[in-house]
């Protein structure tokens, strides 16, 4: 047999314990979400758009667009390994030092920078010191690179062939 009252007394505690649990579980969800978007982390993907020494600027984006030409591989330290970048400027609104790894485009063309990250040109700017005619993704071994490609670049983690050579344009 149901009370009436009972129910009615259910109801009145267990709605708004029902509704603060609600509430609090959107909120986290949502400032996870806010630290997590344009994080500076091991793995983000950050697009370059000024590698000039003196003033490199960048903001973080999607691995997977084209216009996020590097993965970081450290945040807060300037000796990075050979073949990577380094990257002291600002991301965002912060100040930062990076160690970068390339995310390069296939079919798109850069402006080489020695240790500095390489800048995203039109490939027929005069510039334009190599142009990526093929990227494997899940693979480090050069001899998948064709004819075409004149040097190559690998990237251990995640594994990635980059084949380049000199844009024509």
């Amino acid at each position: 047999m149901i009370f009436p009252e009972k129910r009615l007394l259910a109801r009145i505690v267990l709605g708004p314990v029902a509704a603060m649990a609600l509430v609090g579980a959107m909120v986290s969800c949502s400032s996870d979400d806010a630290s997590s978007a344009g994080a500076v982390a091991a793995g983000s993907c950050v697009e370059v758009s000024d590698n000039a020494a003196d003033a490199m600027k960048a903001t973080v984006g999607d691995c997977s667009s084209a216009k996020a030409n590097y993965r970081i591989v450290n945040v807060g330290t300037a000796d990075c390994a050979a073949g990577n970048a380094t990257f002291n400027g600002t991301v965002g609104d912060a100040k930062n030092t990076l160690c970068l790894a390339p995310n390069f485009a296939e079919g798109s063309c850069y402006a080489d920078a020695g240790t500095r990250p390489a800048k995203s040109v039109a490939c027929t700017a005069p510039d334009a010191s190599f142009k990526v005619v093929k990227r494997i993704d899940g693979e480090t071994d050069e001899l998948l690179c064709g004819a075409d490609a004149t040097q190559f670049r690998t990237v251990p983690e995640p594994k990635t062939t980059f084949c380049m050579a000199k844009p024509q344009g």
